[in-house]
C-alpha cells in the first residue's frame, strides 16, 4: 500500500476539492466520494491534476451499505488505508429554531452526523491495519458556539465534536488518531448560500457582519483549510488525537 492512501467524502464540494488537490500534490492515492458522479469526479480530477492517483465513487453517506462500499473499495485497492477525511456535510435550512422545518432538521442530522458515524464505523477496519492512520472529521466553529438561524447545522457539528472525542478514545488502541477540523467562515459556496439564506436578500451585509465576528476580519481561504486538513491527515503526530482544532481567525478565543 502507498503510504498515503485513503478516502475523502464530500470530495466534490469546495473544501473536498481543495483537499483532494493538496493530497494530489503529496502523491496520494484517493477514493473521492460524493453523492453524484459529477461531484465525485471533481474531487478525483483535482487530485489527479495535482499529481496524485484517484478514482471517483458515488455514495450516499446516510446509507450504511453505501458507506461500507467505499470502505470495501479501499480494501480491494490497497488492503488497508492510511487516512480518512470524513468531510461530507450540508448547511441545512436557515430559519429560527421555532420555525425550523423538521424535515430539514432530519436531513442535516442524517448527512452531518449519521454520515460521520457510519464513516467511522466503516473505515476503522481498513485503517487499523496501517502503521500510521489518521481520521479527520469535518466539524465547524459552529460546533463550538451558538448558531442562530442554523440550528440543525450547529447541533450536528457540536455532535461531531463529541463523536470525535469518543472515537479517539475507542480507536487509540488501534493506533488511529481522530480529530475534528473546525473552520470558521470559509470563502465557499456554502457560505454564499448561508449569507443569502439568513439575510433576506442582503447577502453582502450578512457577509460583512460575519467578517466582523472574526477577529482577523476576514473569512478563511480554501487553501488555508486544505493545508490544515492535509497536515492533520498525513503529518500530524499520531499522539494528537481527540481534539477539536479551530481554524477560525480567533473566533473561538473571544
Amino acid at each position: 500500500m502507498d503510504a498515503f492512501a485513503g478516502v475523502v467524502t464530500g470530495a466534490g464540494g469546495n473544501v473536498g476539492v481543495a483537499v483532494c488537490r493538496r493530497l494530489g500534490k503529496r502523491g496520494a492515492n484517493v477514493i473521492a466520494v460524493d453523492v453524484s458522479e459529477e461531484a465525485a469526479a471533481r474531487g478525483a480530477q483535482a487530485c489527479i491534476a495535482a499529481g496524485g492517483t484517484a478514482e471517483a465513487m458515488v455514495a450516499d453517506v446516510t446509507q450504511e451499505a453505501s458507506v461500507m462500499a467505499y470502505a470495501q473499495r479501499a480494501v480491494s485497492l490497497w488492503g488497508q488505508a492510511a487516512f480518512f477525511f470524513n468531510n461530507a456535510g450540508i448547511e441545512g435550512s436557515e430559519a429560527p429554531l421555532l420555525s425550523y422545518p423538521a424535515d430539514a432538521w432530519d436531513r442535516a442530522l442524517a448527512v452531518n452526523l449519521r454520515g460521520v458515524f457510519l464513516g467511522l464505523k466503516a473505515m476503522a477496519g481498513p485503517l487499523r491495519h496501517a502503521d500510521v492512520a489518521r481520521i479527520v472529521n469535518t466539524a465547524s466553529v459552529a460546533g463550538l458556539c451558538a448558531t442562530p438561524m442554523l440550528a440543525a447545522y450547529g447541533a450536528s457539528k457540536h455532535a461531531v465534536i463529541g463523536l470525535t472525542k469518543t472515537a479517539a478514545v475507542e480507536f487509540a488502541p488501534f493506533g488511529i488518531s481522530v480529530n475534528a477540523l473546525c473552520p470558521g467562515p470559509i470563502e465557499s459556496d456554502m457560505m454564499r448560500r448561508i449569507e443569502a439564506g439568513v439575510s433576506h436578500g442582503e447577502a453582502e451585509a450578512a457577509h460583512r457582519a460575519y467578517e466582523q465576528n472574526v477577529p482577523m476580519h476576514r473569512y478563511a481561504t480554501l487553501d488555508e483549510v486544505a493545508d490544515l486538513a492535509v497536515y492533520l491527515l498525513l503529518d500530524a503526530p499520531i499522539y494528537l488525537t481527540g481534539q477539536a482544532i479551530a481554524l477560525d481567525g480567533g473566533m473561538s478565543a473571544v
